[in-house]
């Protein structure tokens, strides 16, 4: 059966206010009635986590997370674990974003973090990349470093939670975003990656999505051409109708 196509909204560091948080929340599930096929998941920062979420479970739009913390418990001042996510309803957490890694977490930090969140039930969008392309194919070996030291530990019975987010840094905020040709080649690479850890069965069945400048008038192609199964949306994620282009176009891919 034909996998549904997933969009995530990362809301990062905005909006300032829960009144506009409240209002692009609401905005995109009233205008989210058209949307059949699409998995549209939204990650708002954490203080507003709890008041955006609708207490209907029959919501088409899910919540998830930016981040959690790398411990289980304990004396962690300012972090939000696995647990405290998973008791507040959370069901997706971004984990090892690029601006995220850029502040110091390591790969032994995603992988932590993802055990954490699959012990949990929650599913981990595990986001891997490279900084710059290596004629020798350096940056190849960066990204399966990543993939492989990420899911270290996690089981075949947990792998079904897994979401991995290719995000090249050169294409975040991009006006001119890497070609879906180059992102089918990454995904193909990604595939590989996946299909040696767990075989091809469960690896074609882990969603593989794109995230770097993708918007309205781009998400159609970046996702047909790259033969990717989502995207990780950023700055159009904060615009109601951005937002709902982009999951209308996942719709219309047959």
């Amino acid at each position: 059966m034909k996998k549904k196509k997933i969009v995530i909204g990362n809301w990062k560091m905005n909006p300032e206010t829960f009144k506009e948080a409240k209002e692009l929340s609401e905005g995109i599930r009233k205008k989210m009635v058209g949307v059949k096929k699409t998995t549209a998941v939204v990650c708002p920062p954490h203080l507003y986590f709890m008041s955006l979420k609708p207490k209907n479970a029959s919501t088409k739009l899910f919540y998830g997370l930016q981040n959690i913390a790398r411990e289980a418990a304990g004396s962690f001042t300012g972090e939000l674990s696995a647990t405290m996510a998973r008791n507040c309803g959370v069901t997706y957490t971004i984990i090892g974003h690029s601006e995220r890694r850029a502040l110091g977490e390591t790969d032994d930090d995603v992988n932590k973090k993802v055990l954490l969140a699959l012990k949990e039930g929650i599913k981990a969008v595990i986001c891997v990349g490279e900084s710059k392309v290596d004629e020798h194919a350096g940056h190849l070996t960066f990204i399966k470093n990543q993939i492989v030291t990420a899911l270290k530990g996690v089981t075949t019975s947990d792998i079904g939670n897994v979401l991995i987010a290719y995000e090249p840094l050169s294409a975040i905020g991009a006006k001119n975003p890497i070609t879906s040709y180059e992102i089918h080649q990454r995904n193909i690479f990604i595939k590989k990656v996946l299909c040696d850890l767990y075989g091809k069965a469960k690896a074609f069945d882990i969603p593989v999505l794109y995230g770097g400048s993708a918007n309205a008038m781009n998400a159609k192609e970046l996702v047909e051409g790259g033969e990717v199964d989502g995207l990780l949306v950023g700055r159009d994620s904060l615009k109601v109708d951005n937002f709902i282009a982009i999951l209308k176009e996942m719709d219309s891919i047959s």
